[in-house]
């Protein structure tokens, strides 16, 4: 049965179908039991025990223990950032999650976020957080190329030790491999994308089209369609092209870092 028909019949997308299919996520008790009425599968004991399987698997993989306060799109997300060979980001306001330390990250999700969090929420979101950097290390680790406006160093979050520890921070990953970071400094001027952050997830598999994202107060959104995927890869080229060279973003980071101390 062509991808196209079994997409169309789920209502998803060709990529997810792929990833899938190729086992990059997980399918829910319900799409392998829709499945397999499309693809006419019989009644009987096999059936009931695929569809027990899909209900037993941990599809929300590793980070199934923080799913109390993890929502659709953060689920979705890490699902992706987990999947992924390479991350294309762009940040205006604040420092990508994968290179954010822990006094930063606690620093932003206590002043950032909900209001009513405890300590212990406050921590389990931290450690969440760092726990997903562990996709810029092993065999295959992700692929990082962060363009961050200079208004990402110096906002001052935290205080001016957590801000000079956490430029630090970004001075030694930008020394790693597989890591890229440009800074888009304010003398630029106009560039091309000013109304916000945004990002683009790459995958090693031919057929496994890129997702673009963007996010607002409103959630994060997914686009998948080819133009809207193109336009966000044009986007970041431009924004790249706009931005310090690797080597001169670096001795900026360092130079802004100084003034925190």
């Amino acid at each position: 049965m062509p991808g196209e028909d079994v997409a169309a019949y789920m209502n998803w997308s060709l990529a997810k179908l792929s990833r899938i299919e190729t086992g990059k996520v997980g399918v829910a008790w319900e799409g392998v039991a829709a499945l397999l009425d499309l693809y006419g599968y019989p009644e009987g004991e096999q059936r009931e025990a695929l569809i027990a399987l899909a209900r037993e698997a941990k599809q929300v993989g590793w980070w199934q223990s923080y799913s109390d306060f993890l929502s659709k799109d953060y689920r979705t997300y890490i699902g992706l950032e987990t999947a992924a060979a390479r991350l294309d980001i762009f940040q205006t306001l604040g420092i990508p999650g994968p290179l954010q330390t822990a006094e930063y990250a606690r620093a932003v999700i206590s002043e950032g976020g909900p209001l009513d969090l405890d300590d212990d929420a406050i921590e389990r979101r931290v450690n969440l957080r760092l726990e997903r950097q562990a996709v810029l290390k092993g065999e295959h680790p992700l692929e990082l190329w962060a363009v961050l406006d200079e208004a990402a160093l110096r906002r001052e979050v935290g205080g001016r030790e957590t801000m000079a520890t956490q430029l630090q921070r970004l001075a030694e990953a930008a020394r790693q491999p597989g890591i890229t970071l440009q800074v888009i400094a304010f003398d630029a001027g106009v560039h091309a994308s000013l109304p916000g952050s945004f990002g683009i997830f790459h995958f090693a598999g031919e057929d496994e089209p890129d997702v673009a994202f963007s996010e607002s107060f409103g959630g994060t959104l997914f686009l998948e369609r080819a133009a809207d995927v193109r336009a966000a890869n044009l986007t970041f080229e431009h924004l790249k092209a706009t931005a310090k060279s690797a080597a001169d973003s670096l001795k900026f980071i360092q130079a802004v870092a100084k003034g925190y101390e």
